[in-house]
């Protein structure tokens, strides 16, 4: 189990970088309006940051599934399966767009109704699985309901579109980075525990 809890803070420590490395990306891309379809080397350059940075937060939900933090009912394990398997799909989506320079691809829209919908379930099964004490049981939650309600119901409501902005995109990733956090501060809390375990009185 301790080797586990090393995995799991190696991969919360991965999805906080790879949170912070997509924010950096959303700084340069709109900065030079780097939007796809596009061309040039800072474009590439800047889809690989991307696709990197979507591993590493790749790794964070896998390794998640691995520790069961949602507990070991079915709806759980089906839920942090999914979820990651959308997330991959996402991935490959990017690499396929850069190696085709042609960004209309069905695994976009295939990807992101999958993390739409098991992102929310995965939150739901993690949030009433009370193993994982604290904040963080949550956190996987918040990621769920920002990407619902704040990047596509109310601005479908408001504007009748779901285009992203840089702000609700930037908000996003703090959502991710809060998660690995959550993550390497689950699994340093049961490193500790293992490492000192309570002694019956």
């Amino acid at each position: 189990m301790f080797q586990n809890y090393n995995r799991a803070q190696t991969a919360g420590a991965l999805g906080m970088f790879g949170a912070a490395l997509f924010f950096v990306g959303l700084l340069v891309e709109y900065h030079y309006g780097l939007f796809p379809p596009g061309s040039g080397t800072l474009y590439v350059l800047n889809q690989v940051q991307f696709t990197v940075a979507m591993i590493c937060m790749l790794a964070m939900l896998w390794q998640m599934r691995g520790m069961r933090v949602g507990g070991n009912g079915r709806f759980a394990r089906i839920t942090l399966t999914i979820f990651p398997i959308g997330w991959g799909l996402l991935i490959v989506a990017n690499l396929i767009s850069l190696l085709t320079g042609n960004s209309d691809n069905l695994l976009y829209p295939l990807g992101g109704v999958m993390n739409l919908l098991f992102g929310l379930l995965a939150g739901i099964a993690v949030a009433l699985n009370k193993n994982w004490s604290g904040w963080g049981r949550f956190a996987l939650l918040l990621q769920g309901l920002y990407y619902l309600l704040i990047m596509m119901v109310l601005p479908l409501m408001l504007t009748g579109s779901v285009e992203p902005t840089q702000l609700t995109e930037s908000l996003w990733m703090v959502t991710w980075f809060l998660l690995g956090l959550a993550l390497f501060q689950f699994a340093h809390q049961g490193k500790m525990t293992d490492a000192h375990p309570r002694t019956a009185v």
